[in-house]
């Protein structure tokens, strides 16, 4: 049986510990809170089929508490070309986190011979060994509680070593809601934040670097159900910094992905 990250009751969902960060037990990792934004946009984007998902910008603006959370959504413009969707997050009366989702009305063009082609995609993931982000846990001996992150199966292009550059096929076994399977919308959003895995830089000691949001910028959804990511970390001695992905399907290059991180040895709130 597949397992799955929420159960929902109406416009209130129950996070199961498959959500699980390694940052605290109690809290859900950043890619449990992409999927639920996911799946709420696309049950959103499915009414207005003549739209496409363009762009989706989640502000994780506290840490998600493993506890029942209530999601709203408004539109905040319907137009005829572009419509703008709010997503809010509550824990309790509070706003945890909050998206936005930007769709364009799709128009059948030629792209002329001088048009910019998207980059073929990286090797893989045929052929390359599968590997958990569990087994990388153990292997560096670290007391890290299992969840979202250690569900992952990663086929690496190059190593996932920490130095703030990975290219990795990464595919997520997991439903969003039980008995739903993914579609592609909420697969490549649920995926959106492991760009600042694959591009995670390791400072020293425990010291690596913390999202504080996700801007997922497509220009077609995905149509296989391994993604590759291809990111790479730029980050300036004030400790701050952008994880820029690049987003590829089996067929080539599908969108990006940008976050805004910082350093962080231990989770403070």
């Amino acid at each position: 049986m597949t397992e799955y990250l929420y159960q929902r009751v109406e416009n209130t969902f129950t996070p199961t510990p498959v959500t699980g960060s390694p940052w605290h037990p109690s809290l859900l990792h950043g890619g449990a809170v992409s999927a639920l934004f996911g799946q709420i946009i696309s049950e959103q984007a499915e009414l207005h089929p003549a739209f496409i998902v363009n762009r989706v910008t989640m502000n994780l603006l506290r840490p998600v508490p493993l506890q029942p959370l209530t999601v709203t959504h408004q539109w905040l413009r319907e137009g005829n070309r572009l419509r703008l969707l709010q997503v809010s997050m509550f824990a309790g009366d509070r706003l945890v986190a909050q998206a936005e989702a930007l769709l364009q009305k799709m128009t059948a063009v030629t792209l002329p011979d001088y048009a910019p082609k998207p980059a073929a995609a990286p090797q893989g993931p045929e052929g390359l060994p599968i590997q958990s982000i569990q087994k990388m846990l153990d292997d560096k001996g670290l007391s890290i509680p299992p969840g979202f992150h250690t569900r992952l199966e990663v086929r690496e292009v190059t190593p996932w070593n920490e130095q703030g550059a990975t290219t990795a096929w990464v595919r997520m076994p997991l439903h969003i809601l039980e008995g739903l399977p993914l579609n592609p919308l909420s697969q490549v959003c649920m995926l959106s934040d492991m760009g600042n895995g694959t591009g995670q830089l390791h400072l020293s000691g425990e010291v690596g670097c913390i999202n504080a949001d996700i801007n997922l910028f497509l220009f077609r959804y995905p149509r296989s159900g391994w993604l590759c990511l291809s990111s790479d970390a730029q980050l300036s001695e004030q400790g701050c910094g952008v994880v820029h992905t690049r987003l590829y399907d089996s067929e080539g290059e599908i969108g990006h992905v940008l976050q805004s991180v910082q350093a962080n040895g231990e989770f403070n709130g």
